[in-house]
């Protein structure tokens, strides 16, 4: 049962870290640092989309994480 809670615990940190890497790729291709927008060929008006998109599932990832990480 270690070893279970173990595992459980390391991929909800890495399911966390993956959205919280997805809502700041959000950020980076709203306010087009590094010109994010232009290397992933995201069009101006369609930013909105890509970033709310981004955002909800780095949320889910994160929540879904932290049940993982937080299970008995």
């Amino acid at each position: 049962m270690k070893i279970r809670r173990t595992i459980s615990r390391a991929i909800g940190l890495m399911q966390s870290l993956v959205g919280g890497l997805a809502i700041f790729l959000a950020f980076l291709c709203y306010y087009n640092v590094f010109d994010v927008q232009v290397m992933l060929g995201f069009s101006i008006e369609n930013v909105e989309l890509y970033m709310l998109v981004f955002i909800i599932f780095g949320l889910f990832s994160i929540i879904s994480g932290l049940f993982l990480f937080y299970e008995q």
